[in-house]
């Protein structure tokens, strides 16, 4: 079955008026979501990605360079992503549309493999 990637995008602040008890129930609510998908056979994986700790790693006219990151000039972080099992990509925006996530921001969805690595 193909699989679909989901990147959860944070607007800059996108969770800082939350309380305390706001914050749990939100959690709850994601790993639900993802207890519910893997229940169904369809999750493959899941994670949040590190805000502080990463590296942009560049290679320019033949010299390699890196920085510290993520680095970004957009207003939406990537803050993680899933992995999917769909049977097209109508489909998987619809799995998509119901994670609790798009209260705060959007997941882009793109199908894996597409360029030759997977199938």
């Amino acid at each position: 079955m193909p699989r679909y990637v989901g990147f959860i995008r944070n607007a800059e602040g996108s969770h800082d008026g939350l309380s305390p008890d706001e914050a749990q129930r939100t959690l709850e609510a994601y790993l639900a979501w993802s207890d519910d998908l893997e229940k169904e056979g369809r999750l493959v994986i899941s994670s949040g990605l590190s805000y502080s700790q990463g590296r942009v790693v560049r290679l320019t006219n033949g010299v390699l360079a890196s920085a510290d990151g993520p680095h970004t000039e957009a207003t939406e972080v990537v803050g993680g992503f899933i992995v999917i099992e769909a049977d097209d990509l109508d489909q998987a925006e619809k799995v998509f549309a119901t994670h609790p996530h798009l209260r705060f921001g959007p997941i882009e969805v793109r199908k894996l493999g597409e360029n030759g690595c997977e199938a």
